[in-house]
């Protein structure tokens, strides 16, 4: 399942990135060219899931994958990162 996923969500990163990518070339301003998590979970969400912790190390790598990391590059990332666990999982 977990292995599903994960190419499901690297297929979804990929698609994401294609239509940035062509938005990008084409020099037209749609959502897919700034595309953030900050853009689809809200302001108010992005600035409380931020501060929830006072370390600011965390608060630094909050803010930059809220705010800064391109969406395409945060689902190829955790499609990564569920191909490497299910590796590890123990198969049925």
């Amino acid at each position: 399942m977990i292995t599903k996923l994960g190419i499901f969500t690297l297929l979804v990163g990929i698609c994401v990135a294609l239509f940035s990518g062509i938005s990008l070339f084409l020099e037209t301003s749609t959502f897919w060219v700034d595309l953030t998590i900050s853009k689809i979970i809200g302001q108010e969400n992005s600035e409380t899931v931020v501060l929830l912790t006072d370390i600011a190390v965390v608060q630094n790598f909050f803010d930059f994958i809220i705010y800064d990391l391109p969406f395409f590059l945060f689902l190829i990332g955790i499609g990564i990162i569920l191909l490497i666990i299910s590796l590890f999982e123990k198969t049925r």
